[in-house]
């Protein structure tokens, strides 16, 4: 098993939000061509924090292995970037690290970016609706106004289409890392986003007293995070 620290370590704020973070997992070719499995570490603000890279033989087929992979999605959220796939290798994990009575473990704490990014765009569609009410008795109100512009209607259903509306290429690198650093820089696009969203409405007091103080991140990850955090396995 191999460590591949990413270029992309970025200063967390530990203040705004002292708790391990979220992780992401991507099976796919690796060096030499060996199949892979890779997780990469997201910070609770969207920093890139660090990587490993494992053959898929060695993580699903010692129990030491596995056992080590764990260590590194425990106390973390999990982005369930494609459903039909992320709590299959959680299973298979989980059997090969041999834990007692921990099927589905992983279940409270994943999250979906798309669902994510679906709360993004209904956040901001209900703080813009108290500007307007605002608005109706003081005609000085002005719009909110964004650094990223999304569109009232904007549906994602995939996260593919959410990878291309946060313009994120696909990185550079063997098909496994490329895979992980991608999906973990449109992490970090999310949490930009949301970021954005909730210093708009802490910026107006207003807005602030209808919904609430600043929230770290969007709800479904929120929670996954914080169930995460507690989450403890017989490692």
């Amino acid at each position: 098993m191999t460590d591949a620290v990413t270029d992309e370590v970025a200063a967390s704020d530990a203040a705004t939000f002292q708790v391990p973070g979220t992780a992401v997992l991507a099976i796919g070719e690796g060096d030499n061509g060996v199949e892979s499995l890779a997780v990469w570490h997201v910070s609770a603000v969207g920093a890139l924090t660090g990587a490993w890279v494992s053959p898929v033989s060695e993580v699903f087929g010692a129990r030491s292995a596995a056992r080590r992979v764990l260590s590194f999605l425990e106390r973390r959220a999990v982005a369930d970037v494609y459903p039909e796939t992320v709590p299959g290798w959680l299973e298979q994990l989980t059997a090969a690290a041999d834990l007692p009575e921990r099927n589905g473990w992983w279940k409270r704490q994943e999250f979906s970016p798309v669902e994510a990014f679906g709360e993004i765009v209904e956040r901001r569609r209900r703080y813009a609706g108290t500007v307007e009410e605002e608005r109706a008795r003081n005609k000085a109100i002005t719009d909110l106004e964004w650094v990223h512009e999304l569109s009232d209607g904007v549906e994602v259903g995939s996260f593919e289409e959410l990878r291309r509306i946060a313009g994120v290429r696909t990185a550079e690198g063997n098909p496994v890392v490329s895979e992980a650093l991608t999906i973990a820089r449109t992490l970090r696009w999310v949490a930009s986003v949301w970021a954005e969203t909730e210093k708009a409405k802490n910026r107006r007091r207003y807005v602030r007293e209808v919904h609430g103080e600043v929230e770290p991140l969007p709800p479904s990850w929120l929670s996954a995070v914080q169930v995460a955090s507690a989450t403890r396995l017989p490692l």
